[in-house]
């Protein structure tokens, strides 16, 4: 990676890192939007990984450790259930450099992004109804943690769209001003 692309990544893990810290609607984060407009923007898919699992990873050592940490007996490493949380991001990314070699890039943005949120609703609410006490362990209990969890797949699409929105506009000015940037 060169140093631009250093930079680059830093500001992609500091947006998503603050977005999951500071007081926000639930699930409207940037991390989906640095999954799909990381993937998008790179000449290489590893700094797209690296900006959204090292600020997920942080961001959760610091909201299950001092922000939530009366949920917790003792210091949290790993989010319970994480792999129903990271999986999904994994593969927007993967999802979104399949995707960047077909069409324009708005067009690539809005079908990783809808792509990416269906992925995440489908896959953590899933983790959400297996590891759950709440919801009965059948498929009736399946369809109502869904269903259930439908306000919060809105808000992460927005979220998605919204910072993604944002990532590649600031992308365009960077590559405009300097074309060799990422």
């Amino acid at each position: 990676m060169t140093k631009k692309d250093w930079i680059f990544t830093l500001g992609l893990f500091g947006l998503a890192f603050i977005s999951r810290i500071i007081p926000h609607y639930p699930n409207f984060t940037a991390v989906g939007a640095i999954a799909v407009a990381g993937a998008m923007v790179y000449k290489k898919w590893e700094p797209a990984f690296l900006a959204t699992f090292l600020s997920l990873f942080v961001s959760d050592l610091i909201i299950n450790n001092f922000l939530m940490k009366e949920f917790f007996d003792g210091f949290v490493w790993i989010t319970p259930g994480a792999a129903f949380i990271y999986f999904p991001f994994f593969l927007s990314i993967i999802l979104s450099r399949v995707l960047r070699q077909n069409h324009s890039r708005l067009v690539n943005w809005l079908a990783a992004s809808v792509g990416s949120s269906l992925l995440f609703f489908l896959i953590s609410n899933y983790g959400v109804w297996l590891g759950s006490q709440m919801y009965p362990q059948n498929f009736s209990g399946l369809l109502a943690c869904y269903a259930a969890a439908i306000p919060f797949a809105i808000s992460q699409f927005f979220g998605t769209l919204v910072y993604g929105g944002l990532i590649l506009w600031s992308f365009s000015v960077i590559e405009r001003r300097i074309p060799d940037a990422v």
